[in-house]
């Protein structure tokens, strides 16, 4: 810092030195002359006049406290009453009348004239005579009677609908035949037979007979179906349909 301030001394030039202390000279003489003039106008303390030992015994006088007046605290304004604002009842809008659309009276229909006559004698319509000895039925297992097999199950019935044994079948299919004979399971019924399907198509017919053929019959079937009895999702499943066949003889 002393630096710095002998950096700006050194700046100053001799003409402002010579002013600086012109200044200061005078600022002295001043100072000194107002001083001298204070110390002599300065004197000594008299004695007090009696007028004024006099007034200094007076005791003061006591300044009256202000009175306070309390101001009246305003009623409390009433609480302003509710008023009941009417409630808004719509007119009621007068409904329109539909006008029924009139509907054409119906004509009656003029009724064909009957001409009495003597009484006709009704003619029964004879029942066409089959031309083959034995006629077939048809049905395809339902999944609970089936429970996964691929058979045909097949019955020859007389005309009185009982089970004939020993009625010879032929069971065949593209590339083969198989024949079959009823009888051989008489605790299920004497005219039944079963067979064991496998892939393909198969078709049935009574021997020594004129009958009507069962088929084509197949077992290719890719659809499942559940048997919600037992549960079993398969019983009915590609490759394993069965079929009842019904052979009724009827003359």
């Amino acid at each position: 810092m002393l630096d710095r301030l002998n950096d700006q001394f050194r700046d100053v030039s001799i003409n402002d030195w010579k002013l600086i202390i012109s200044l200061l000279i005078v600022a002295n003489s001043v100072a000194i002359a107002s001083l001298g003039w204070l110390v002599a106008s300065r004197r000594a303390p008299g004695r007090p006049s009696l007028e004024a030992r006099v007034m200094a015994q007076v005791p003061p006088t006591r300044t009256p406290l202000p009175t306070f007046t309390s101001t009246p605290t305003p009623p409390p304004s009433p609480s302003p009453t509710n008023t009941l604002v009417p409630t808004f009842t719509p007119t009621p809008t007068d409904t329109p009348t539909i006008t029924p659309t009139p509907t054409d009276i119906p004509t009656n229909t003029p009724q064909p004239t009957v001409v009495q006559g003597p009484a006709a004698t009704s003619t029964p319509i004879p029942t066409p005579t089959p031309d083959v000895d034995f006629v077939v039925s048809v049905r395809q297992m339902t999944a609970c009677e089936n429970e996964g097999k691929h058979h045909l199950f097949i019955y020859v019935k007389d005309t009185n609908g009982q089970g004939m044994p020993g009625v010879r079948l032929r069971v065949s299919w593209d590339g083969g035949e198989a024949p079959m004979m009823t009888g051989d399971k008489v605790h299920i019924d004497p005219g039944f037979v079963d067979f064991a399907m496998f892939k393909g198509a198969y078709s049935v017919q009574v021997l020594g007979y004129s009958s009507q053929i069962a088929g084509p019959i197949t077992p290719d079937i890719p659809r499942d179906e559940l048997c919600e009895e037992t549960g079993n999702a398969v019983a009915n499943s590609l490759f394993h349909y069965s079929y009842e066949i019904i052979f009724q003889k009827v003359r």
